[in-house]
């Protein structure tokens, strides 16, 4: 039995795409879909006993519009590290959208629609799972996590949390370890499979990240959250200049106190540790993906002194710059 969305029997047929590949045994399947024309980098599903889990890495020169369908009831948390996302109901014309940076959880009905990227990069993890899937995950646990949730049939498909989720510090790791895996095989398959176990019990039951934040943190006004989504994205645009608090306060238009306070309400962080995760991850791509030298990707990240990154690198991941290299030899 599939899990969650695939190309739609209609959209394979009028796009001449033929079966699945298989790659390396027989739970991975790349290339789900032709990528097709302006659209580059992979997409690939793991198909587990009650689950899928399907990971994006692509470059897009336009908005991407592919038929997708559901054919069983199940749930999915969705994980969009970079661009934006919609889905839009064939049948009852309702729509869901997940941003850049944010995640969700969904109810999915049998349903089919048309999913819409966008962004020039796009970069997401998208976990579908059954309710026993779940259940045999979480344990006794489960009915704390998940009794908030009306697990009847719907007719289309809905949000299970009323806000997106700002996705932390811990997940984000998380989630760029599982998208840059460099193991192969069964390997790689029983790493991905584990990490993704320890996603769900870290979204579902983790004190930062899990159910008991939903309904209990203090809530921003639409106009400040986002102002920190400028401030988030002038952040993003400018790593590897200086950057001061007081600097970002007037991006946002806030007093620095405002400005720190809420931040940290949105990102579960302070706003120079963000700034260090965010430059520490640019620095790990560009050695794994575009071939810098470590000194070469500190210095793209705004460290004049290479043993400076080294020890800001070792705290915020937890191992040395230097082991990035042996995934390249």
């Amino acid at each position: 039995m599939r899990i969650g969305l695939f190309p739609s029997a209609n959209y394979s047929a009028k796009k001449d795409i033929g079966p699945m590949k298989q790659m390396g045994d027989s739970h991975v399947i790349s290339d789900v879909l032709a990528l097709g024309k302006g659209v580059a980098g992979s997409q690939q599903v793991l198909c587990l006993d009650g689950a899928s889990i399907l990971l994006r890495k692509l470059s897009l020169d336009s908005i991407s519009k592919v038929e997708y369908e559901n054919n069983h009831f199940c749930f999915g948390v969705h994980f969009l590290l970079e661009g934006n996302y919609s889905f839009v109901s064939t049948e009852s014309k309702s729509r869901l959208n997940i941003t850049s940076g944010s995640y969700n959880l969904v109810q999915w009905p049998k349903t089919n629609g048309v999913e819409k990227l966008k962004g020039r990069e796009y970069t997401s993890i998208e976990v579908f799972f059954t309710q026993e899937f779940l259940e045999d995950l979480l344990g006794t646990e489960y009915n704390s996590a998940f009794e908030k949730f009306d697990n009847t049939l719907v007719d289309k498909p809905k949000y299970l949390w009323n806000e997106m989720k700002p996705i932390p510090g811990r997940l984000r790791l998380l989630l760029l370890d599982i998208l840059h895996c460099s193991y192969t095989g069964i390997a790689r398959t029983n790493f991905i499979e584990s990490q993704i176990r320890c996603l769900l019990i870290e979204v579902f039951l983790g004190k930062e990240n899990g159910m008991e934040q939903i309904g209990g943190e203090a809530t921003l006004s639409t106009l400040d959250k986002e102002a920190i989504d400028e401030v988030v994205s002038y952040i993003k645009q400018n790593l590897k200049r200086k950057l001061t608090i007081k600097e970002l306060s007037e991006v946002a238009g806030f007093n620095t106190t405002k400005l720190k306070s809420c931040f940290k309400k949105v990102h579960q962080t302070t706003i120079f540790k963000f700034i260090t995760q965010l430059r520490m991850e640019k620095a790990r791509l560009l050695v794994l993906e575009e071939n810098y030298t470590v000194a070469q990707a500190s210095y793209e990240v705004g460290y004049s002194n290479p043993q400076h990154f080294t020890v800001a690198f070792k705290k915020t991941m937890g191992y040395l710059p230097s082991l990035l290299l042996t995934n390249l030899s």
